[in-house]
C-alpha cells in the first residue's frame, strides 16, 4: 500500500511539472484599468478574464485597483496609479521552477509569489536598474521613479535584493528602502511598523489562502487531515537544514503515529522534525495515523542548490 501510494504521487508529479509556464490573467478590475499590448502604443479598457502576453503592460489609474492571477497559484494586487509590464513566464522542467519577470514602472503592489508544494516559482520584479526576486514570499514593493528608489515589505518568507555586489535578504516582517546607487547593508533592514504588517496582513487574506501561512490544529472531530508546516522557504543553498512541522486536524484528537520520508532514503517520526538535504530535488512525504486507525498524508518539494540566490 505503501508503495502503491508513492507511485501514485509521483505519477501526478509528473504529470503536474510537464508543463509550460503559467498564464497570467487580470481576475479582478475595480475603476479605471487599461491595457496596452505589445507593440501597440495606444491604452485600451480591460476587462476581467483578460490575459497578460509577455510584453504587455497593465494600468490601474487613479482610485483604481487590479488583481492578477497565474493559473500556477500566484497572485498580485495592483494598486491605484500602478504600472506594470509582464516581462516574461517560464517553466524550468528540469528544476520543477516557474519563473516570471514583472517590470513595475511605477506604483505599488502586493505579490502572492507562490505554486502548489510540488513546483517552485521564482519572482523577479524590475524596477529602472532595480530588481528585488523571491522564491515564494508574500511581499509589497512601492516604486519611485521619480526618486530611482523603491521600498520593499515582506510579509511571509523572504525577499532579495543584489545591489552591487551585495545581496540583501528581506525576511518576513522586515522591510527596506533602496535608491538607485545606494550600498545597502544588512543593517538597512529594519523591522516592519506593525500598522503596515497587519494591513499587508488582511490585503493577503481578503485575497484568499496562502500556500505558506500555517493553519491552526483543530480539535477532534471530522475527518483526519495532515498538512506540512514550519517550511516558507523551499529552496535553499548545500547543504540545506530544514524544520517541518506536522499541522493535524480532526479525527480522533489523539496520534498513534506520525513519520516522514524525506526523499533521500532517511526518515524521522514525530510531530517536529529537523533534516539536512544535499543537492537535488526531493519529495518531502508525512504520514500520520490515529488512535481509530485513521490515516492522512501530505507531501511538499524542497530544491537544494550549489547556490540559489535565494
Amino acid at each position: 500500500m505503501r508503495y502503491a501510494l508513492v507511485v501514485v504521487f509521483l505519477m501526478w508529479g509528473a504529470l503536474g511539472w510537464a508543463q509550460d509556464g503559467s498564464s497570467v490573467r487580470l481576475t479582478q478590475s475595480d475603476g479605471s484599468v487599461e491595457i496596452r499590448k505589445s507593440g501597440a502604443k495606444d491604452w485600451k479598457p480591460a476587462k476581467e478574464g483578460d490575459v497578460l502576453e509577455r510584453g504587455d503592460h497593465l494600468a490601474a489609474r487613479d482610485k483604481s485597483a487590479a488583481v492578477l492571477m497565474w493559473s500556477n497559484g500566484g497572485m498580485a494586487k495592483v494598486y491605484p496609479n500602478t504600472e506594470l509590464a509582464l516581462a516574461g513566464v517560464s517553466f524550468d522542467l528540469e528544476k520543477k521552477m516557474e519563473k516570471t519577470i514583472l517590470d513595475l514602472d511605477k506604483g505599488r503592489v502586493f505579490v502572492k509569489a507562490q505554486v502548489p508544494e510540488h513546483l517552485f516559482m521564482e519572482m523577479k520584479i524590475r524596477m529602472g536598474g532595480l530588481e528585488v526576486r523571491s522564491q515564494g514570499a508574500e511581499f509589497a514593493l512601492a516604486y519611485d521613479p521619480d526618486k530611482k528608489s523603491y521600498t520593499a515589505w515582506t510579509l511571509v518568507g523572504r525577499l532579495v535584493a543584489d545591489v552591487g555586489t551585495e545581496r540583501i535578504r528581506i525576511d518576513e516582517g522586515f522591510q527596506i528602502k533602496v535608491a538607485a546607487g545606494d550600498r545597502p547593508a544588512k543593517d538597512d533592514v529594519k523591522g516592519m511598523d506593525g500598522k503596515i504588517k497587519q494591513s499587508l496582513a488582511k490585503v493577503s487574506k481578503d485575497m484568499g489562502g496562502s500556500l505558506l501561512t500555517e493553519e491552526v490544529t483543530a480539535v477532534a472531530g471530522g475527518k483526519l487531515t495532515a498538512k506540512i508546516g514550519g517550511v516558507t522557504n523551499r529552496r535553499g543553498n548545500v547543504p540545506y537544514k530544514v524544520n517541518f512541522k506536522a499541522l493535524v486536524a480532526g479525527g480522533s484528537g489523539k496520534l498513534k503515529s506520525v513519520s516522514w520520508n524525506f526523499g533521500d532514503g532517511e526518515s524521522a517520526s514525530g510531530r517536529e522534525a529537523e533534516h539536512t538535504f544535499t543537492q537535488g530535488l526531493y519529495v518531502v512525504i508525512l504520514r500520520v495515523e490515529d488512535e481509530s486507525g485513521a490515516k492522512a498524508s501530505a507531501q511538499t518539494g524542497i530544491s537544494v542548490e550549489a547556490d540559489c540566490g535565494c
